[in-house]
């Protein structure tokens, strides 16, 4: 005999093409079923499944609370909607506005008796007041506004630790002191200088370049372009320890060095952060992984930098998306990188520690405490001067006469912060770093053509001029015996197109081969005159 029901309540989950109906009678689930609600005789099923269990249910009824629930709601007309200013919407991971600033941090708790991880917001306000509040979508202004924070992030691991640690986070919202920003400066500064040896004629400019980029990584929202670090130099010269100390202090670091570039993007879109690639050579690779990831890195630097691909749904079909790659990163490599990707990059040339140096012994995690300290005030550093932080792109007159284009937008975000902390105390910081960038920016001028593509014109030129043409395995082939380490990943095909770079044409194919044969001494000659390079001609 059934049961007897006096209130139904139906609700539905979408799955796809189907959904998952829920029935509730007298307050408790009494049937659940996965069905298409746009199937006359799947309602019907489903309805007939309620009535034999209860008396008192009229089918009919349920059908038509079915094909309510299987018709979506209408869409608001488009004039009922209001457009929103882009300048509203903020990333939820860092923002800095006039009115506002926050960070988000992973925290760990205990559920239930189950160690899961949530994200938290530290918000400071204008007005200085300091609070945690859990992600939200929005955030109201004191005039009334509206800031939108978007996209949602996806889940922390639980393995994810807080940079910023509990207790300076408990600190700071009990009302401790901001950070000294000339101390903090000066606090990375000395990491920075313990651990690495730098080039002595370069050393204090390329330190207080590393140590700005560090600060920039917790502001770069602000900026419309922000710059990325080549950390360039010999096998053994330190590039891994760069990005190592740099993994130590960096906003949120994402450090790799084999990467696929879907994790890449999806990492960047749901939890933002600061990537660090150590042998970045691979992006000069002809496979489809590597192209999808340079497209990335070269997209990356601009605010509103994005992936676009074509994403699977839940009902089958593929619809655009588009995935946010904006923010800081530092690639480093033997080889070099690639010249668009290069000009989007301030250098750091590395070289290798005399043997007597203590530097590369030290222990890099002996004193977590000092680290800790440094990250502890970077973050309560950053959230303390979001007004500063949204002027400084206005600073134009910091960047030296003779530095403009691209090389404006690489230098300006370092210069501006520069001219701050030297308004904070630390004095003479901005003119050694404007000397620093205008004799960086001249030695580019000087090396536009990399050193592997000088390697491929010399031994090129010596077979033209020994009436001996090469093919581009042959050219490659000796590249790879003058330095193989450079050469390690390079292919046939790429030797030919960095050689049409210069205006030197893919040979065509003669018995059999295709050997350089129409390249002349003359054009050899007139590529030297205007690239500056010595390849013993004229």
């Amino acid at each position: 005999m059934n049961a007897t029901a006096t209130d139904l309540f139906l609700s539905a989950e979408c799955e796809g093409k189907r959904h998952k109906v829920t029935a509730t009678v007298d307050g408790k689930v009494a049937h659940v079923d996965t069905l298409p609600l746009a199937s006359a005789y799947s309602r019907k099923k489903f309805a007939k499944t309620l009535c034999d269990k209860f008396a008192g249910l009229d089918a009919s009824e349920i059908d038509e609370q079915l094909l309510t629930l299987a018709t979506p709601p209408p869409a608001p007309a488009v004039a009922d909607l209001q457009e929103v200013d882009v300048s509203r919407v903020v990333r939820p991971e860092l923002f800095h506005t006039a009115a506002v600033s926050g960070i988000t941090v992973p925290v760990r708790m205990e559920s239930d008796g189950a160690l899961v991880s949530r994200w938290r917001s530290y918000v400071r306000w204008a007005n200085g007041h300091r609070e945690v509040t859990d992600v939200n979508d929005r955030l109201v202004l004191a005039d009334g506004a509206v800031l939108y924070v978007s996209p949602e992030p996806g889940e922390p691991f639980v393995n994810d630790m807080p940079a910023w640690s509990a207790e300076a986070r408990g600190a700071w919202l009990k009302g401790a002191s901001a950070p000294d920003p000339s101390k903090t400066f000066q606090s990375v500064c000395e990491r920075i200088n313990y651990f690495l040896d730098l080039p002595p004629a370069t050393a204090h400019g390329t330190t207080a370049t590393l140590a700005l980029w560090v600060m920039l990584t917790y502001t770069y929202p602000v900026w419309d372009a922000v710059p990325y670090l080549y950390v360039g130099g010999p096998l053994g010269s330190g590039k891994s320890r760069v990005l190592e100390v740099l993994q130590r202090l960096v906003f949120r670091p994402l450090s790799s060095s084999n990467l696929t570039a879907p994790t890449l993007f999806r990492t960047l879109h749901s939890q933002g952060g600061v990537l660090l690639l150590d042998e970045a050579e691979r992006v000069r690779q002809s496979t489809p992984d590597q192209q999808e990831l340079q497209s990335i890195l070269l997209s990356g630097y601009k605010r509103g930098g994005t992936a676009s691909r074509l994403e699977k749904f839940a009902d089958g079909s593929f619809q655009p998306t588009q995935f946010a790659v904006y923010g800081p990163k530092a690639l480093a490599c033997i080889a070099g990188l690639q010249p668009t990707l290069s000009s989007r990059c301030v250098p750091v040339m590395m070289f290798r520690s005399a043997a007597n140096s203590p530097k590369p012994k030290r222990r890099l995690d002996a004193d977590p405490t000092a680290w800790q300290v440094v990250r502890d005030d970077l973050h309560a550093l950053a959230l303390e001067h979001g007004l500063a932080w949204v002027q400084l792109p206005a600073r134009a007159h910091v960047v030296p006469a003779g530095i403009g284009g691209r090389n404006y937008e690489l230098w300006q975000p370092l210069l501006a912060l520069a001219h701050w902390f030297e308004e904070r105390g630390s004095n003479g910081l901005l003119a050694l770093v404007q000397e620093h960038a205008c004799k960086t920016v001249a030695r580019a001028k000087d090396d536009t053509v990399p050193p592997a593509d000088e390697t491929l014109l010399e031994l090129l030129t010596a077979r033209v001029v020994a009436h001996n043409p090469p093919t581009s395995a042959e050219l490659l082939e000796a590249a790879q015996a003058h330095d193989p380490v450079t050469f390690k990943v390079w292919t046939p095909h790429g030797v030919t197109n960095r050689l049409k770079v210069y205006g030197i044409a893919t040979p065509e194919k003669a018995n059999g081969e295709r050997r350089y044969r129409h390249v002349t001494p003359a054009q050899l000659e007139e590529i030297q005159t205007c690239y500056g390079v010595s390849l013993g001609l004229g």
